[in-house]
């Protein structure tokens, strides 16, 4: 992942460190590697108690999981206030970290601006690929983070790079304004 997706390092998605080759943040963090769209959302809508058991019993759930454009660098530490919670906006501006602007209460996580349309075209996606199920609340708030921030150049040249590596593009990138056209995002 490291190696071929960011062969000259890069910025960790949600707060902005900068990292290595390796997967080393230069500020000392540890970091990870993120699903966007949960692996327990996934686990959840395949009806699967674990990931083993989603191996045996869905021949489709390997690829999602493994499937580059769900999967950003990230802040380790942050990652387990993330763990599943639905992306969404969160009241005010109570950041909960010092260097990072990432909020959450309860069910809801809210990332800094700057990594809102990286989130929404990464679940917009996973929704459209594998029909992952969205709800209501969650895709309306993807569909206007995917118009608030829309791709930079950082995220063409991943999103070439992982056509590369396996296969497909996220169309989504290649054209934010899908989102609005009929058939190109799945309700649940």
């Amino acid at each position: 992942f490291w190696k071929q997706l960011y062969d000259e390092g890069g910025w960790t998605l949600y707060c902005g460190y900068r990292f290595d080759l390796e997967g080393r943040s230069e500020e000392g963090y540890a970091v990870g590697i993120d699903q966007i769209y949960a692996t327990e959302w996934m686990l959840d809508y395949l009806q699967c108690n674990s990931r083993s058991e989603c191996y045996t019993k869905n021949k489709q759930f390997r690829q999602m999981e493994a499937d580059m454009h769900n999967l950003y660098p990230a802040w380790s530490d942050l990652m387990v206030y993330r763990n599943g919670r639905n992306f969404g906006n969160v009241p005010g501006e109570d950041s909960r970290f010092d260097q990072c602007d990432f909020e959450w209460e309860q069910k809801v996580v809210e990332p800094r601006d700057l990594s809102k349309g990286n989130v929404a075209r990464s679940i917009l996606y996973m929704n459209r690929q594998y029909n992952l199920p969205v709800s209501p609340e969650m895709m309306t708030v993807m569909k206007a983070w995917n118009k608030q921030d829309p791709p930079s150049e950082q995220e063409r040249i991943r999103n070439d790079r992982i056509e590369t590596l396996q296969g497909q593009r996220n169309p989504y990138i290649d054209n934010p304004g899908l989102v609005d056209r009929p058939g190109m995002v799945r309700g649940r």
